[in-house]
C-alpha cells in the first residue's frame, strides 16, 4: 500500500513541478497568462443542466464533476467505467456476470439480477437508463458528461440514493460538420467512430454518429496454452433529428442503439470454498501476478449477444417569455443472451447462461419558470412502466450441487408514478434558498421459480423432499417448477407484490460570495426502490424481496475561482445516514445449502470529504486532480453469513467495494511547435486504497491497493482540425483486480484489470 501511495504522490509532485517550471519559464520570457473576459469560461468551468436548466457548474450548490466532450476525447474516455480516471468519489466495478456497478461515495449496489435497479442511475439527455446493463453505448459522441453526487430523487425520477450520471449527446448543428476518430492498440484492437451533422432545411437539423470496436482475445488459459478468450466486438449508433417548426416549439428525436457480441471475461481462481468435494480441490491452482492468465471450462463456447435500442422524443414549448413546457417520452428495449464462466477453474464448478429482456416506457412532463424577482421553479410529473424477464441457468457439473444444471426464472412488472417540484429563491443578494420535493409510488409484481432443466434430476430430488415434508406423494415432472412453498411444502411459482411510496426532499442554502466564489450547504433524502432478485430457490423464502432503502445526506462545500480565474478549488464534506441498505447476503437452504438472498441492513452510514483542484497556470497547461476520503460503516447489530459461510457480527465493517482513499490526477500540456502545429503531452494517475469485495473481511475477498498511470503524446494543427497521438495505459503493467466474486458456494474468483496497453489514435474534424 505504501509503494502504491508513493507512486501516486511522486506522479503528483512531478506534475506540480512541471507546472511551476512552466510558470517560471513563462515569467522569464515575459509572457503573462491571458486574461479572460467575464463572458468566457474559466478554469474548471462548464455549463451544465444538473438542475434541468443551463448554468455554470461553479454556480450550482451541489457536488458535480463535469467534463466536456473534447476533454473526454483527449483522455481517451470512450466508456462510462473510464470516468474513474477523472471523477473524484466515483468507482466502477464489474459484477460477477459482467454487469457494470457504479458507486459514488460508497453508495453502490453489486447485484446480478436484471430487475435490480442501481443506486447510481445513468441518463442520456435526461432520458433514464434505469438499469446499468443499458449503459454500454452512453459515451458515444458527447457534448459533455455531468456526475451528480448524492441523492437526486427530487429532479430525476429514478430515486437513486448514490447519484446520477448525465450524458449529454452532441446535438445537430446549423452548419455542415463532421469527423472521425480511429485508434489501433494492443491485441489488434480497433476503435473507429465518426459523425456527420448539419441542416437539411431551414427548420430541420440532423446528426448521425456511430462507433465500431473490435479486438482479438486478450486472455490466455493457464492450463491450455493455445486457448484464448476475451475478444471485443461492439457496434453503437445514434441518429438525432432537431426540428424547430416555430419560434416557440422545438422537437428532438433521438434514435440510438448498440450490440455487444464480445466474449465475456474469465476470472482467476482465488480459492476453493468447499473442501468436501475432491473433484474441485484437486483442480485448485491459484494464479497470481499475470492479468492475462485465467481459466475456464474446456470446449465451451462462452459468448455475449446483448443488444439495446431506444427511441425518445423531447418537446420544448415556450408558453410565455418566462414559462416553458417540456415533455420527454422514451421507449427502451434491452435483450440479453450470454454464457460465461463464473469460477476461474478449468472444470465446470459454476458456469452461467443468462437470457433476459428489459422493456421500459417513461413519460415526463414539466413546467419551468424563471421570473425576474429571483424565483425559479419547476413542477412536473413522471410515469414509468417496466417489464423485466430474467432467466439465470447455472451449469455445475463438477460441484457440490446434487444436480448438473437448473434454471432460475423471474418476471417483474413495475409501474412507477411520481410528482415533483423544486424552487430556487434568491431572497437576498447572493443568498439563495433551494428546495425540492418528489412523491413516488411504485407497484411491483413478481413471479419466479427454480426450474428443472429437463433431465429430471433436480425434479426427482425435490419431489422426494416434498413428499417427506408434506406427508403426501409429490411428483414433479422433468422441466417443472421445483420451488417449494414454506407452508405447504409443495412446488409452486412464487407470486408476490411490493407496493411502496416514498417522499424525497432537499433543502439547501447557497451563498454567492462573489461571481467566482460559492459556499453551500444542503440536506436531502433519497430512496432506492425495493427489489426481487433472480436466484435459485428451492424454497420460496429465498425469493423474499428487500424493501426500499433510504439515505439522508448532509453536505457542505465550496467552489472557489482564484488566481485570476486560473485556479478552481472545489471541496465538500458529507455524511450519509443510511437505512435499509440493500445487499446480497446468505441464507442456508435446507436442501442444497447456502444460497444468495437479498437483505436489508437496518442501519449504516458513509462519511467523508473530497477535494478537486483544476489549475491552468499558463496557457495550454492544465492540472486536474482530486482526492476522496470515505469512511463507511455498518451500524447496529447486523449478523449474517460471509461468503465462506462463517456466521459473524458484521457491525463496524466497511461497505464492500468501498476503498477509504481514492486519488485522481491528470496533467495536460499543449504548446505550439510551429506556426500552425501544436504538440501535447499528458499523464493520468489514479489510486485506489485497499477494500474487500464482500462482507465478513474474509482473506479470499481482500482487494489490494493499486496505482495506475497512463501517458499520451501527440500533435494537432492549430485550428484543431486534425490530431494524432500515441498512448500507453497502465504504464507499469500493474497487476490489479476490481472485484472478487463467489456466485457459487464452492469457489471464488477475481476479475483482473487490463495489462499494459499501447496504441495510436488519429482524429479529423471538418466544418
Amino acid at each position: 500500500m505504501r509503494s502504491s501511495k508513493a507512486t501516486f504522490f511522486v506522479a503528483t509532485a512531478l506534475g506540480l513541478l512541471t507546472s511551476m517550471a512552466g510558470a517560471a519559464h513563462a515569467q522569464s520570457a515575459g509572457v503573462e497568462a491571458a486574461q479572460q473576459p467575464d463572458d468566457t469560461l474559466a478554469a474548471g468551468e462548464i455549463v451544465v443542466t444538473a438542475q434541468k436548466r443551463q448554468e455554470s457548474v461553479n454556480k450550482v450548490g451541489m457536488s458535480i464533476s463535469a467534463l466536456s466532450g473534447d476533454t473526454l476525447a483527449k483522455l481517451g474516455i470512450v466508456n462510462a467505467d473510464q470516468l474513474v480516471k477523472v471523477v473524484p468519489g466515483f468507482n466502477f466495478t464489474k459484477g460477477a456476470y459482467g454487469q457494470p456497478v457504479f458507486t459514488i461515495r460508497g453508495i453502490g449496489f453489486n447485484e446480478t439480477s436484471l430487475a435490480a435497479a442501481p443506486t447510481v442511475t445513468a441518463y442520456v439527455d435526461e432520458i433514464p437508463l434505469p438499469y446499468s446493463v443499458m449503459t454500454e453505448g452512453v459515451a458515444l459522441d458527447l457534448e459533455r458528461v455531468e456526475v451528480l453526487k448524492g441523492p437526486q430523487g427530487t429532479l430525476f425520477g429514478q430515486n437513486s440514493t448514490g447519484g446520477a450520471i448525465n450524458f449529454i449527446a452532441a446535438k445537430p448543428t446549423a452548419t455542415l460538420q463532421g469527423g472521425f476518430d480511429l485508434s489501433y492498440s494492443r491485441f489488434n484492437s480497433i476503435n473507429a467512430s465518426g459523425f456527420v451533422s448539419g441542416p437539411i432545411s431551414d427548420t430541420v437539423r440532423v446528426r448521425l454518429a456511430g462507433r465500431k470496436e473490435y479486438g482479438d482475445p486478450w486472455q490466455r488459459s493457464a492450463t491450455r496454452p493455445n486457448d484464448r478468450l476475451g475478444k471485443t466486438d461492439k457496434i453503437q449508433g445514434r441518429l438525432m433529428v432537431d426540428w424547430t417548426p416555430t419560434d416557440r416549439l422545438s422537437l428532438l428525436l433521438n434514435l440510438n442503439g448498440w450490440k455487444n457480441q464480445s466474449q465475456p471475461q474469465a476470472g482467476q481462481l482465488v480459492g476453493i470454498l468447499n473442501n468436501r468435494v475432491p473433484a474441485i480441490v484437486k483442480q485448485q491452482r491459484i494464479l497470481k501476478g499475470n492479468a492475462r492468465l485465467a481459466d475456464w471450462d474446456p470446449n465451451s463456447n462462452f459468448y455475449q449477444d446483448n443488444d439495446f435500442w431506444q427511441a425518445a422524443l423531447r418537446a420544448d414549448y415556450d408558453l410565455s417569455d418566462t414559462l416553458a413546457l417540456t415533455s420527454i417520452s422514451a421507449y427502451s428495449d434491452y435483450g440479453m443472451n450470454q454464457f460465461l464462466d463464473a469460477d476461474g477453474a478449468p472444470v465446470q464448478i459454476f458456469s452461467s447462461r443468462g437470457i433476459g429482456s428489459i422493456k421500459t416506457f417513461s413519460q415526463e412532463v414539466r413546467i419551468a419558470s424563471q421570473a425576474s424577482d429571483g424565483l425559479r421553479w419547476v413542477i412536473g410529473g413522471n410515469y414509468q412502466h417496466e417489464r423485466v424477464k430474467d432467466s439465470s441457468a447455472p451449469f455445475v457439473l463438477d460441484s457440490s450441487f446434487p444436480f448438473d444444471s437448473a434454471d432460475a426464472v423471474a418476471d417483474n412488472k413495475i409501474d412507477t408514478y411520481s410528482a415533483f417540484g423544486s424552487a430556487d429563491w434568491e431572497f437576498s443578494p447572493g443568498l439563495t434558498l433551494t428546495t425540492g420535493l418528489r412523491y413516488s409510488w411504485q407497484d411491483r409484481a413478481f413471479a419466479g421459480c427454480l426450474y428443472d432443466t429437463g433431465d429430471g434430476v433436480l425434479a426427482a430430488l425435490i419431489s422426494g423432499v416434498s413428499t417427506r415434508l408434506s406427508g403426501t406423494t409429490t411428483t414433479i415432472p422433468a422441466g417443472g417448477c421445483v420451488t417449494l412453498s414454506s407452508k405447504t411444502f409443495k412446488p409452486q411459482v412464487v407470486n408476490d407484490e411490493l407496493n411502496q411510496g416514498s417522499l424525497s426532499w432537499k433543502a439547501g442554502l447557497n451563498w454567492q460570495v462573489d461571481p467566482r466564489k460559492l459556499l453551500y450547504a444542503s440536506v436531502s433524502k433519497g430512496y432506492k426502490n425495493g427489489v426481487f432478485i433472480t436466484t435459485g430457490a428451492t424454497f420460496d423464502l429465498s425469493l423474499d424481496p428487500a424493501r426500499q432503502e433510504s439515505v439522508v445526506a448532509y453536505e457542505a462545500g465550496f467552489k472557489l475561482g482564484l488566481l485570476d480565474r486560473t485556479l478552481q478549488l472545489n471541496g465538500a464534506a458529507f455524511y450519509y445516514d443510511y437505512k435499509g441498505k440493500q445487499i446480497r447476503g446468505r441464507v442456508i437452504d435446507p436442501i442444497v445449502g447456502a444460497f444468495n438472498r437479498i437483505l436489508n441492513i437496518p442501519k449504516s452510514r458513509s462519511a467523508g470529504a473530497e477535494l478537486q483542484v483544476i489549475w491552468q497556470p499558463i496557457e495550454g497547461l492544465t492540472w486536474n486532480g482530486g482526492a476522496t476520503y470515505i469512511d463507511s460503516k455498518i451500524q447496529g447489530n447486523f449478523v449474517n453469513f460471509t461468503p465462506v459461510l462463517n456466521q459473524k457480527l458484521l457491525s463496524g465493517e466497511s461497505f464492500p467495494l468501498t476503498p477509504k482513499w481514492q486519488l485522481t490526477g491528470d496533467l495536460q500540456y499543449d504548446f505550439a511547435v510551429g506556426s500552425s502545429l501544436n504538440m501535447f503531452l499528458g499523464a493520468n494517475a489514479t489510486y485506489q486504497a485497499k477494500t474487500n469485495a464482500a462482507l465478513g473481511e474474509e482473506p479470499q475477498f481482500y482487494m489490494k491497493p493499486y496505482t495506475l498511470v497512463d501517458l499520451r503524446v501527440g500533435f494537432r494543427d492549430s485550428e484543431n482540425r486534425w490530431r494524432i497521438s500515441a498512448f500507453v495505459q497502465n504504464v507499469g503493467n500493474v497487476y490489479y483486480w476490481n472485484n472478487v466474486a463467489a456466485p457459487s458456494p464452492d469457489a471464488a474468483f477475481r476479475l483482473t484489470g487490463r495489462p499494459r496497453t499501447f496504441g495510436v489514435t488519429a482524429g479529423f474534424r471538418f466544418k
